[in-house]
């Protein structure tokens, strides 16, 4: 964890060190950009590609890009979101598309969440053939994935790790009976909810159907409501009918923060604990006064940033690699009532 702490902390401050030096001039096509207040000039144009909409998550990524880029003095295209507001699932093709669209638009690097690998890897492997350089972010942190598409490293959460966590979360407190709550299609989901089940010692999956009267045990609720976080009043009926059928319940672990803020007034006073990923201000309220157990927070901030800091130090340093092959954690950190207050200040500063 040291080492780590470390790498982020040097890469954080290397923008301060390399703007204040300035960039060698030059220029990048791109849709759209930002300029570095600082007055350097860098040549690169970075794209940023994602499944994701402008909520609460995505736009702390775009943030943390966005900033990145504006520090180094860089341009960056804002190809943001194949799922729009209101859509019920992430447009895959469309985010492949957007890809295809950098690598003819030579962007200097590419920002991408590899959502769906076995869309995804050629196209993106076609970048770093044309000689653009990838980082992932978010989603395609797999050994096999970062291999496929010759990316130089993947920024995020280990999902399967997080999941784990959160299970050995509740496992402390004597809530082994667990709920898995599945909004939307993803194996990012997927590999959250059986990371559950592996710390409750109850297999590799986390199983569907009924929930057993007693645990440990790992029960996948998927969510039928088209686009369950943009209404999650609606979705979370379906929760609280299946709490109803399934008494032995007694942890629900949410996947998304929408979920997880209407859940609870839903339960009022029940003995059921709820756990969730990620954070923003309602969140943080209700581990405050403990309706919320704890939240899973992978400081996708991060996410945003630390790609195009990599694709920076890798074109203005002749091929320097941060992280080569391997995953460059952004968590996953357990914020319960207990250490809430201390991301405060980010969540306020939207980083986070």
């Amino acid at each position: 964890m040291q080492t780590r702490s470390r790498l982020l902390a040097a890469l954080l401050a290397v923008p301060l060190m390399l703007v204040a030096a300035g960039c060698s001039s030059g220029s990048s096509s791109g849709s759209a950009s930002t300029t570095g207040s600082a007055g350097g000039s860098c040549p690169y144009t970075f794209a940023v590609i994602t499944h994701g909409d402008n909520g609460s998550f995505w736009s702390v990524v775009y943030k943390g890009a966005k900033d990145a880029a504006g520090q180094y003095g860089c341009k960056l295209s804002e190809v943001y979101g194949s799922q729009q507001q209101g859509q019920a699932e992430p447009d895959d093709n469309a985010e492949d598309a957007q890809i295809q669209d950098a690598i003819n638009a030579h962007v200097s690097g590419i920002a991408v969440s590899d959502h769906d690998p076995s869309l995804m890897n050629p196209t993106i492997a076609k970048a770093v053939a044309a000689g653009i350089p990838v980082v992932l972010l978010n989603a395609g942190c797999d050994p096999a994935d970062l291999a496929a598409t010759h990316a130089i490293t993947c920024v995020g959460q280990p999902e399967q790790v997080a999941g784990e966590r959160a299970g050995a979360q509740f496992q402390s407190q004597g809530s082994s009976n667990v709920l898995c709550v599945i909004h939307q299609s993803g194996q990012n989901l997927l590999d959250r909810c059986n990371g559950i089940a592996q710390a409750l010692g109850v297999g590799s999956t986390c199983k569907t159907g009924a929930a057993p009267s007693s645990g440990p045990a790992c029960t996948e609720l998927i969510l039928s409501t088209p686009n369950a976080a943009s209404n999650p009043q609606q979705a979370d009926q379906q929760v609280v009918s299946y709490l109803q059928a399934h008494p032995g319940v007694n942890a629900v672990m949410t996947l998304n923060n929408a979920i997880a803020g209407a859940l609870i007034p839903l339960l009022g006073k029940s003995s059921v604990k709820v756990g969730t990923f990620d954070l923003n201000a309602q969140v943080l309220t209700d581990l405050k006064d403990g309706s919320l157990d704890f939240a899973i927070d992978q400081q996708q901030y991060l996410q945003g940033y630390l790609p195009i800091s990599t694709l920076f130090l890798y074109l203005k340093a002749h091929g320097n690699e941060v992280s080569p092959g391997n995953v460059l954690d952004t968590g996953p950190l357990v914020v319960t009532q207990s250490n809430a207050s201390a991301v405060q200040a980010a969540i306020n500063a939207g980083d986070d």
